[in-house]
Order: C-alpha cells, then sequence, then structure tokens
C-alpha cells in the first residue's frame, strides 16, 4: 500500500468527502452510485448501521480515497458482517482496499463469523477481489422494474382484507417487525429487527399494512423519488400467504403512485425467493439487472490474505 495512505474510522464530519469518493467512483462503475447527502445520511441512520461505528475510510494527503462500509447483522441464533469497499479510481491498484479489508476483519474475533458482500458481474474490480479472496456465490439480487401495473385476480381472502397508508408508524411497528422476521427468516440478508429498531426504520419509509378482522397480515414500505419510486421492502405473514394478499397490497401501493413510463417502480428481489419473483412477474415487473451475493468466513478471508499477499 501506498506509505502515504492512512486508515481511520467514519468520522461524522466525512460525510461530503464520501459523497465525492461515490461520484467518483460512480464515473467509472456506474452502479456504484452516485450518492447524496440526504440518502448518506439516512443510511447511516439504519439500525444495522450504527451511525457507522464499523465503517472505515482512506486517506490520503487530506482526501478521502476509499471507504469500507461494514455491518453486523443478527440473524437469531448466529450473525453475520456485511461488507462494501469503495476505491476512488486514481487510488485502485496501491492495495487500498485490502488495507480496508484488514481493519475489517479486526473488528471481530470469531474466526467462523460470515462475511457477507454484494457485486454486480459488471463491475470488474469488485469481481475480481471476491475471486482473489475466495467469496463463494451464493445467490443474487435482481433489480426489477414495473411501468405499467397489471390487475392481479381478486380472490375471495383478498377481498375481505382492508389495506391502507399508515400516518402512524409507532401504532403497527411491534407487528411489521414480527412479520418480517418470520418472513425473511431463510433469506441470506436477513436481519432480525427488534420492535424498537423496526419503528426506527419506519420513520424513513411510506408504510402500508394489509389487516385481516383487526389483525396485521402483510406490509409494503415504499421510498418515493420525484421521478419513481422504490418498493423497500414488502412481506405477508407465512401464516397468510398463497391467497393473494400480497400481490392486492402491491397492486393498491402501485396504483396509488400513479406508477408509469414517466414514474416506474423499482425493487430487489433475492433470486432464491421463485414466488415472489413469481408475483412480481405477474404484477408487470421485469428484471432489469443483477447483483451477486458473496460468501465466505472470516477464517477463509484471513488466510487467503496471508497466502496471496504476505
Amino acid at each position: 500500500m501506498d506509505d502515504g495512505i492512512t486508515i481511520r474510522p467514519l468520522r461524522e464530519t466525512d460525510a461530503e468527502a464520501v459523497v465525492a469518493l461515490y461520484t467518483r467512483a460512480a464515473a467509472v462503475e456506474p452502479r456504484l452510485g452516485p450518492v447524496t447527502l440526504p440518502q448518506w445520511d439516512q443510511f447511516l441512520k439504519l439500525p444495522q448501521n450504527r451511525g457507522g461505528r464499523d465503517f472505515r475510510v482512506a486517506g490520503r494527503g487530506g482526501r478521502l480515497v476509499g471507504l469500507a462500509e461494514s455491518s453486523l447483522r443478527h440473524h437469531g441464533a448466529h450473525q453475520s458482517r456485511f461488507l462494501k469497499i469503495v476505491v476512488a479510481p486514481e487510488a485502485r491498484r496501491r492495495h487500498v482496499g485490502l488495507a480496508l479489508l484488514d481493519d475489517v476483519l479486526a473488528i471481530d474475533a470469531e474466526a467462523d463469523l460470515t462475511v457477507q458482500t454484494q457485486v454486480s458481474p459488471d463491475w470488474p474490480a469488485g469481481m475480481a477481489f471476491v475471486t482473489v479472496f475466495g467469496f463463494v456465490h451464493v445467490g443474487s439480487e435482481i433489480g426489477m422494474k414495473c411501468v405499467e401495473p397489471l390487475q392481479p385476480a381478486r380472490t375471495l381472502a383478498a377481498a375481505r382484507a382492508s389495506i391502507e397508508q399508515v400516518g402512524d408508524v409507532t401504532t403497527c411497528a411491534a407487528e411489521v417487525a414480527r412479520i418480517h422476521n418470520a418472513a425473511y427468516a431463510s433469506d441470506a440478508a436477513f436481519r432480525l429487527y427488534s420492535p424498537e429498531e423496526m419503528a426506527q426504520l419506519l420513520t424513513e419509509s411510506e408504510v402500508w399494512i394489509a389487516s385481516e378482522d383487526g389483525q396485521v397480515s402483510g406490509f409494503c414500505l415504499t421510498e418515493p423519488e420525484q421521478n419513481s419510486m422504490w418498493i423497500e421492502s414488502m412481506a405477508v405473514d407465512p401464516a397468510r400467504q398463497g391467497r393473494g394478499l400480497g400481490q392486492l397490497l402491491l397492486y393498491r401501493v402501485l396504483t396509488a403512485h400513479d406508477v408509469s413510463v414517466e414514474h416506474p417502480c423499482w425493487l430487489n428481489v433475492s433470486s432464491r425467493n421463485a414466488a415472489a419473483l413469481k408475483i412480481y412477474r405477474r404484477l408487470g415487473f421485469r428484471p432489469q439487472h443483477e447483483t451477486c451475493r458473496f460468501s465466505a468466513t472470516r477464517a477463509e478471508l484471513i488466510a487467503a490474505r496471508e497466502g496471496r499477499f504476505q
């Protein structure tokens, strides 16, 4: 590594420098960004990121040239560390990414801790990184887009449901957390949320819920933007799935936002979630891009690092 490069924890005052780093990196790898200041601030506020406590930055000559986004996520009985490394184009091939990885690996002590990262297949530097360190491809996130919502068949069970946008998110946070934890438990990116953590998360989203007989049966979290919208998360209570409720809930959200060619809706879904992929296709969503998810244990990464870079 260049002797002039230093690694340190992220500071609150780094925000503008991080945005500038993403702008430079996205000029070479468009799928990396850009990121706005409000988006960065919202990202840091996510419960799993804990204000960027485990994030690391690389600096050179007073300029930020690298960033490691690192968060420890609880999956109930075990934990995983999620990692994303961004290096400025002018600082590449100087082992900046390697130095950031070393610092992140030193945070934990458990040898069998799983480390996960996501890489777009059309990001050569990222794919080279996971190949060198022996990461294993465990699935993909499929980016899908809808410009013309297709009305689903109306089932009797779905017809009895009440669907509404929630004003006071604290009233449904516990039920949304319960459904999220049950519905996503087998997902590779699953994170267990407490009611308190979910309440914090919901304040950053538009929240829709589906209820049956006064009981919350499903939810949809959206992020409206000026010329588009995102479905951040959607789930139906596993005990109430398979009756068309999720399709009706999402369709109601899409029509409420007048989704069209001029105002499309986007979402990401796991390649391993065949049921969700089928539902989204039925509603008019079409695949646009893929982001690969890779996994390795902390011990495997340390061994690969020592074997190739000593």
